[in-house]
């Protein structure tokens, strides 16, 4: 699943492990070349009981991220 803007792509796709959903957030941007590329990674966040939960965490927290560093 990814969320879309204009500039940047937050993918908040979760991973399972140990019977939880963890949160986690991969934020990329196209090059002037199309090339992917990853902007942030966050890593582990949190872990949730759903997966609707989990993706709206990651998503939130990227658009945070992204908020705070490029306005």
């Amino acid at each position: 699943m990814r969320s879309d803007s204009t500039r940047f792509r937050i993918d908040p796709t979760p991973r399972r492990a140990d019977g939880e959903y963890i949160a986690h957030a991969r934020i990329s941007t196209s090059r002037s070349d199309g090339i992917e590329h990853d902007v942030h990674l966050s890593g582990d966040l949190a872990g949730f009981d759903t997966r609707e939960d989990a993706i709206a965490y990651a998503t939130n927290w990227a658009q945070q991220w992204l908020g705070t560093r490029f306005g």
